[in-house]
């Protein structure tokens, strides 16, 4: 038999089955994601040319990597690789020539050379390979006059619009994973020996960089046990998530019916969306626009909330209300006004006369958009849900007496 109070026991055990849960340990943060190339392909174009010996004194671990991957393809000798004197090596960024039939000059991402050998790399994170002229830098590379190799250096999971155009044009793909697990077999060989410290921790971060985008659609949101987790209790996870929506929905009613009774209209009188905005990863707003205030463009008052554990009853939700006011006109005289009567009226502390009060830290108000609008900020003196419903009618009815009220108009 069907029972409300028998589900609703049951979300609870999940809750705390839910708490229970491990935290997951934070990302290590990468130099390279963070501060340095990012997915930007000709940037991080730079950075591997350097470590494919692109500059004097400057380590070739990156160009080993990338021919013991193609030899592992079968597109590079194997004994033409043992034979290479490295430190004859050199990378070129932007290798170009002179195309006739384009009149125009064609660049090449990578060119690696040797005494014997030539190299060449086309790079490829998003962009497509549909309008490469391979046929251009098939040219290019046979100026050398050595032996010839080529591939397109791309992420695991690139689309078809890379793999389709390369491999037609004879210019097999290579992936960022091959290049990586070549890069860490022979890490303890030509890196960990290496007495250029210095360029040992920027390698490592750089293939590290390169593995969190190697394949970017299979980046793991979550640990196994939380995954676990997840299947196990996903009809718990659903009906959780449907409560959630009704909660929602009920704070914005309820919200509707705070501010038309304090403001003596009808709940039809005061639009909202469908749903709550979503300002951050945890924090939400509705936001109420009272027909009778849209002569001043979209002003609003709005209901701020969020977990927290500061609640004054059985809750973990916490509440802000604000109100923003808007103005044709810059530095309006009419929003300097509602500020100075906004922070005269408003305690700074908690009063037993006023259901809402302010930080008074200098941020309780704030323009935005060119002085076009003001922000009014306020905590509900009751910090709960009926707190910060009766603050929020409250502070409805204060703004549309001294916003919109037809005296006050006429005052400015």
């Amino acid at each position: 038999m069907y029972s409300e109070s028998t589900d609703l026991a049951a979300l609870e055990r999940f809750f705390e089955k839910l708490a229970l849960l491990p935290k997951p340990d934070p990302l290590t943060p990468n130099l390279f994601s963070v501060a340095g190339p990012g997915q930007n392909e000709n940037r991080l174009s730079d950075l591997m040319a350097f470590f494919m010996g692109g500059y004097l004194g400057a380590p070739h671990w990156l160009a080993k990597a990338v021919l013991h991957a193609l030899v592992r393809k079968e597109r590079f000798d194997h004994d033409h690789l043992q034979r290479i004197d490295w430190e004859a090596v050199t990378t070129e960024r932007e290798a170009g020539s002179w195309n006739v039939e384009s009149e125009s000059t064609k660049r090449l991402d990578l060119v690696v050379s040797g005494n014997d050998f030539v190299l060449g790399i086309e790079h490829k994170i998003w962009a497509s390979a549909t309008n490469n002229p391979f046929y251009a830098y098939d040219d290019l590379l046979k100026s050398y006059e050595v032996k010839i190799y080529k591939c397109v250096l791309c992420p695991d999971d690139s689309k078809e619009g890379v793999q389709a155009p390369a491999n037609n044009a004879g210019w097999p793909t290579l992936s960022y994973s091959k290049v990586l697990a070549s890069a860490y077999e022979l890490y303890g060989k030509d890196v960990a020996p290496s007495d250029q410290t210095k360029w040992q921790i920027f390698y490592q971060e750089l293939l590290q960089h390169l593995t969190s985008i190697a394949n970017p659609t299979e980046e793991k949101t979550m640990t196994k046990v939380e995954l676990n987790f997840s299947l196990k209790h996903f009809n718990d996870m659903y009906e959780a998530s449907q409560r959630l929506e009704q909660f929602e929905q009920e704070l914005m009613a309820e919200g509707k019916s705070h501010i038309a009774a304090a403001l003596q209209i009808a709940t039809s009188d005061i639009h909202t969306k469908k749903k709550p905005e979503i300002w951050s990863e945890e924090t939400r707003v509705w936001r109420f626009f009272p027909s009778a205030w849209s002569n001043r463009g979209a002003s609003q008052i709005c209901l701020v909330y969020y977990p927290s554990s500061e609640s004054e009853g059985d809750e973990s939700i916490g509440f802000e209300i604000r109100a923003y006011l808007e103005s044709q006109v810059s530095s309006d005289p009419w929003l300097k006004k509602i500020e100075q009567a906004f922070l005269k009226v408003t305690p700074v502390t908690k009063h037993p006369d006023c259901t809402w009060y302010r930080e008074g830290h200098g941020n309780d108000t704030w323009p935005e958009t060119a002085g076009r609008w003001l922000a009014l900020s306020a905590w509900p003196r009751e910090y709960t849900k009926t707190g910060a419903m009766k603050a929020l009618g409250d502070l409805a009815k204060w703004v549309d007496e001294h916003a919109f009220q037809p005296e006050t108009h006429n005052s400015v």
